[in-house]
């Protein structure tokens, strides 16, 4: 069952570590009528809102009377596309800047399950800019009261108690480059230290660290190239999340952070990207999305259920066919998390739905794909059946 959980894992939307081409992004639109893509290696032209992503082999045809504005990979001022004619988004913007993408979940980051814990949400295996950090948990019903600790390699950093479920870190001076874990304790007797996804594991490895001066300089100097002011723009607070979410340390400096080679890619920003997006929602900026990308920052560091629950409003967010490739990366994420706790018939249902998206994406390569994780879970499942029995 374990070997099937990791394989599985493996399958998710996040790839190990990698140079590929940053994307480019809808940045807005006005006018009356459609905008349509159609994806390389795809057979049909889709609508699309704004804020999609687009990539260098893909083409691009807003109706005449709809303006269209792209921000292309190297961030720069947003391009005016050409109304009534197919463009190709590899000569509306001439430089596909190449970017490391961080790679899949750390082993034993998995848990957020069980909601008699009060389980670590952020900042939870990741790098953080602050070194006053936000820290959250999971609300546990019927709770008056927690405790919170941080400790670090010299001991404990800070104790503190309250009623609430996120607080700003208020203890001694905390160090860049070096780890600190932390416990959430209810007045009740359970602790973050039990989330767990199944009885032979247990969360771990949630860890976090600050990114050093020269690390943080160089991420501030990007993200202004995003967004010189606020993100209120969709486009730019997407843009901004994917950035921070993917990005991976430097090589050269993973000993400096006391990380080990094999581990340091999966570790990224992903906190701040979550404060991001999490703050368009407060601000009624509700989307297809909106919500499938914040459920793969969930997901990326193992927190199951905000993944489940942003995948399935992402879902629920669906107003026509703009959404449908929304539509179906969340119903094939969805699946994917089910297959990671062993809920076979929910990931079954959703590898489904997904399959049949693409096919009306006229993707069959991916619907290929699925189909082969489909009847690799049907396999799976069955033979659980047969040991249970």
């Amino acid at each position: 069952m374990i070997k099937f959980t990791v394989f599985i894992l493996a399958l998710v939307t996040f790839f190990p570590v990698a140079v590929m081409a940053q994307t480019a992004k809808i940045y807005s639109i006005s006018g009356i009528g459609k905008v349509r893509i159609q994806r390389e290696k795809r057979t049909d032209w889709i609508p699309v809102r704004q804020a999609v992503d687009l990539y260098e082999g893909d083409q691009i045809l807003p109706d005449k009377g709809v303006k269209v504005y792209v921000r292309c990979p190297d961030w720069s001022k947003p391009v005016l596309v050409k109304a009534g004619v197919p463009s190709g988004m590899g000569s509306i913007c001439l430089s596909w800047v190449n970017r490391d993408y961080r790679g899949s979940q750390a082993e034993g980051t998995i848990g957020g399950i069980d909601d008699t814990i009060p389980y670590l949400i952020t900042p939870r295996h990741s790098l953080l800019l602050s070194h006053t950090p936000l820290i959250s948990w999971h609300q546990v019903s019927g709770v008056t009261e927690y405790t919170i600790e941080v400790t670090g390699a010299t001991g404990l950093m800070w104790r503190t108690k309250t009623k609430e479920t996120q607080l700003v870190y208020a203890g001694k001076p905390l160090a860049a480059g070096v780890p600190y874990s932390i416990i959430i304790r209810t007045n009740t007797g359970k602790s973050s230290q039990e989330d767990n996804y199944n009885s032979e594991q247990k969360a771990t490895n949630l860890e976090f660290r600050i990114l050093r001066k020269s690390e943080a300089e160089v991420v501030k100097s990007e993200s202004a190239k995003i967004a010189s002011s606020s993100v209120n723009n969709e486009a730019d607070a997407l843009t901004l999340a994917n950035f921070y979410s993917n990005y991976v340390l430097p090589q050269s400096v993973i000993q400096a952070y006391q990380l080990p080679a094999n581990t340091f890619e999966t570790y990224s920003l992903t906190g701040d990207a979550i404060a991001i997006l999490e703050s368009l929602l407060q601000q009624g900026k509700q989307s297809a999305l909106i919500y499938r990308t914040l459920g793969d920052l969930y997901w990326q560091t193992g927190l199951v259920r905000l993944a489940e629950t942003n995948y399935l409003k992402a879902v629920d967010s669906v107003q026509g066919l703009e959404d449908m490739e929304d539509w179906t990366l969340a119903q094939s994420s969805l699946g994917q998390v089910y297959a990671a706790i062993d809920d076979y018939n929910k990931a079954l249902e959703h590898l489904n739905q997904a399959r049949v998206g693409y096919i009306f994406l006229g993707d069959n390569r991916l619907a290929e794909v699925l189909q082969r994780q489909i009847k690799k879970i049907n396999k799976t499942s069955a033979n659980s059946q047969e040991v249970k029995n």
